[in-house]
């Protein structure tokens, strides 16, 4: 398997290209589908919204996105989608990334995934290739797929002979007969390496080429590698391979004794000191490569004909780093600033440039020529002399010059880089700081007033300045958009708490929690204080996504757990399939998540744990509640087979229930509505789902029966209000379903064996007097429950 790691910072960009139709080349992809992942989302927008909301947590992180490419080799066998999305969710998984998206190319996947975790946390980028080659290697075993030979990165001994691959720009110089510089240092030193020779005639050799070699000297005499500068480009073994590490040459040949080649090194060293000066004597960088490290030189016009390697003609070669090569048009390089020969060079290529104009061979004329440069060079040239140019640049003190001599700054007329010393600058800004600190801020207030003040704040009154519609809910309990309860304790302050009761806190708690305000922004607001010179951005709760927990890694205790409530696993399955539900982990407890969907985007998200947690106050256990952001005006949908009729049930589980319960009697499957629970009705509002309603013939509205008559009459309350809300939109058959006796709701009668036939889903509650139903007429002056008790 072949893999293909990429590291960004746009994930809309990333997700259009990985979704659209067409490749960068504008051919049709065969195929463009999801097929696994822990997104939720189906279309780009969606992707980056869900990424977006990751990357609030971590705004200083540059790339926080990528993506990564897994194909197999030709002859390999063909992966089903299964197949891929278990690859894909193995890479993540051994990655350590838990929010990914995965997409499928037809022979190829891509993995889509964001460095930043559902908690927070950042995926490490180091060592990442080799990270990502060994997990690769490891689902080449466990899927049986054939084993591509390791890297150097997991087997050390194949560096030996490792070379960097040529980029595109190098391929479009050899198309045109070119030799590009990289492959050129590369053959030399290759041709070089197999004389086995010290480093004194290493580096001759290479400087009688016109390479200046750069030794890598310490002050104790050790030499650790070479830096390579020939024409424009400067070259190391991290640009060249890692074959061409000082170690890895010295096991290819190159002998290195210091007391014999010490002074050879040495002089190589001042001659590129000498050389690098002259080069930052002169004019600012044109680009901002130069300030970081590659050598920029001014070039001068050449002969058509005199292309040599390394050509310094007016057409001669492109060495670069693979950006492409315009025709015709590459600028000469000054060979007397480069202690080159034009006369000695010419000799040791000659017939060169003939050879390429009448065959157009390109490369392979080019390699026979570096060899056939390497065997003059045993005529006895004398290395490198320098000193040719007439012009002499001043050579800087390295004292004096920094390493970003490319920004230009406190340069004077001479050239010369005035650079402030770091400690000086370091002790100035140090001195500036503690004196910002000792000195009194006059807007600086009383932080613990503020923060009494902000504890003791009327939250609901806060609540309704900032336009979230807020309803009594009791004498002093209030309900907030459908997704939270406050209450008024005896103390007097204000408290909140979700719709399950998971959190919750005072009033700087939900401006902090749940708007995403800071703690001194939440206090100004709540106290009225002008403490912060610069308002924030305040945050809509309605505009904000659900943050979705990680993805469950071991499936089998949600699984286990459906279906210890009745579920088949072929209806989990489907359901699944859907979007339906996922299998997540909410703070180490496996859970199955059932998901609302709205505007092309995840919407809400409710969690049943297959074990209870305590409430945010410690008061009660919980083993249902909502993901933060979670709006329940969005609900969970099943769209069925049939859309004459609707079900509208309180639980996910439900929902499954009646899937099952008609597929288990071979009949159409009703579309299922879960509204979130009895007092919730904000879901009527929303297009889609009345679009849904309208269309039914039949609408059901299960209830469900409480422990005692005072909860019961309460419920019921309820439900009767959602009943009439549908009966306003135009239904004309609603029925308020009650589940059979000795069973609480649909689910939990599903499990018993206690549903009749689905063509008849009131046959139990008909009375034995008649044959009247719980339905609601449309003509029915009010709603009324008409319930068997019994």
């Amino acid at each position: 398997m072949i893999e293909k790691i990429i590291k960004g910072t746009g994930a809309r960009g990333l997700a259009n290209y990985l979704l659209a139709e067409k490749d960068h080349n504008g051919a049709a992809r065969p195929r463009h589908d999801l097929i696994g992942g822990t997104l939720s989302g189906r279309s780009a927008r969606e992707l980056a919204a869900e990424i977006g909301v990751l990357r609030r947590m971590r705004p200083n992180l540059q790339k926080a996105v990528g993506h990564v490419s897994l194909r197999v080799p030709e002859g390999d066998r063909v992966l089903s989608d299964r197949e891929w999305a278990m690859i894909g969710d193995q890479w993540a998984s051994d990655m350590g990334m838990d929010a990914y998206a995965t997409v499928c190319h037809g022979d190829h996947i891509h993995i889509l995934f964001s460095r930043i975790n559902s908690d927070g946390s950042v995926v490490s980028d180091a060592h990442d290739y080799r990270r990502g080659e060994a997990a690769v290697r490891k689902i080449e075993q466990d899927f049986d797929l054939v084993k591509v030979e390791p890297s150097s990165l997991l087997e050390p001994e194949n560096a030996l002979n490792h070379k960097k691959a040529p980029t595109k720009g190098d391929f479009m110089a050899i198309e045109k007969g070119e030799i590009p510089a990289r492959l050129f240092m590369q053959q030399a030193l290759d041709a070089l390496l197999e004389k086995k020779p010290t480093v004194t005639q290493f580096i001759e050799d290479l400087e009688t080429l016109g390479v200046i070699v750069k030794p890598n000297l310490a002050t104790t005499g050790k030499l650790s590698g070479f830096a390579y500068h020939y024409g424009d480009y400067r070259f190391t073994s991290n640009s060249l391979g890692r074959g061409y590490t000082f170690g890895n040459m010295q096991k290819k040949g190159l002998s290195y004794e210091q007391d014999r080649d010490i002074e050879r090194i040495r002089a190589a060293k001042d001659r590129t000191a000498s050389f690098l000066a002259d080069e930052r004597a002169g004019d600012d960088p044109a680009n901002p490569a130069d300030a970081a490290g590659v050598i920029t030189v001014a070039g001068s016009v050449g002969s058509a004909d005199s292309r040599e390697l390394g050509a310094d003609g007016g057409n001669g070669s492109s060495p670069g780093p693979g950006t492409g090569y315009p025709e015709g048009d590459h600028a000469a390089s000054d060979t007397g600033r480069r202690g080159r020969h034009p006369e000695r060079d010419a000799d040791a290529f000659a017939g060169q440039s003939e050879a390429d104009r009448e065959n157009g061979q390109g490369i392979s004329q080019e390699s026979d020529a570096i060899k056939s440069g390497i065997e003059a060079l045993e005529a006895g040239s004398k290395g490198f002399t320098g000193g040719d140019s007439k012009d002499t640049a001043t050579v800087l003190d390295s004292g004096r010059i920094s390493g970003d001599t490319g920004s230009g700054r406190d340069r004077d007329d001479s050239g010369i880089v005035t650079v402030t010393n770091w400690n000086d600058r370091f002790k100035k800004a140090s001195a500036a700081k503690r004196r910002a600190k000792e000195q009194p801020d006059p807007d600086k207030q009383n932080y613990s007033s503020l923060r009494d003040a902000a504890h003791m704040a009327d939250l609901v009154a806060y609540l309704q300045s900032i336009g979230l519609p807020v309803k009594k809910s009791g004498v002093k309990d209030w309900v907030v958009v459908d997704r939270y309860h406050v209450t008024q304790e005896k103390d007097g302050y204000f408290v909140w708490c979700d719709w399950e009761g998971a959190d919750g806190g005072d009033p700087i708690d939900f401006c902090v929690k749940e708007m995403g305000l800071s703690f001194q922004q939440a206090l100004a607001n709540l106290s009225g204080s002008t403490i912060t010179k610069k308002a924030e951005k305040r945050t809509v709760l309605s505009h904000q996504l659900p943050v979705a927990p990680p993805v469950c890694r071991n499936s089998d205790p949600v699984m286990q757990y459906l279906q210890d409530r009745g579920i088949s696993q072929k209806t989990i399955r489907s359901a699944q399939g859907a979007g339906f539900l996922r299998f997540v982990d909410y703070k180490g407890i496996p859970s199955v998540a059932f998901c609302g969907r709205g505007d092309g985007q995840l919407r809400s998200m409710t969690l049943r744990l297959i074990q209870s947690i305590q409430s945010w106050d410690g008061k009660k256990p919980l083993t249902k509640l909502e993901v933060k952001h979670s709006d329940k005006s969005y609900p969970a949908i099943w769209r069925g087979d049939d859309p004459s009729s609707v079900w509208v049930v309180e639980g996910g589980i439900d929902a499954l229930a009646v899937i099952d319960w008609y597929k288990t009697h071979r009949k159409p499957i009703p579309s299922v509505i879960v509204s979130g629970g009895a007092g919730v009705r904000s879901f009527l509002d929303q297009t889609h789902v009345q679009k849904i309603l309208k269309e039914a013939d039949t609408v059901y509205v299960a209830m469900e029966r409480e422990k005692n008559t005072k909860i019961q009459a309460k419920t019921d309350a309820a439900h009767e209000q959602q009943i009439d809300t549908i009966w306003k939109l135009g239904c004309e058959k609603v029925f308020a379903w009650m589940p059979p006796v000795d069973t609480k709701d649909i689910a939990d009668a599903w499990k018993a064996g206690a549903l009749p036939e689905p063509h008849d889903p009131l046959a139990h509650m008909r009375k034995k007097i008649g044959d009247e139903s719980a339905s609601i007429s449309p003509q029915a002056p009010a709603i009324v429950s008409t319930f068997d008790w019994e």
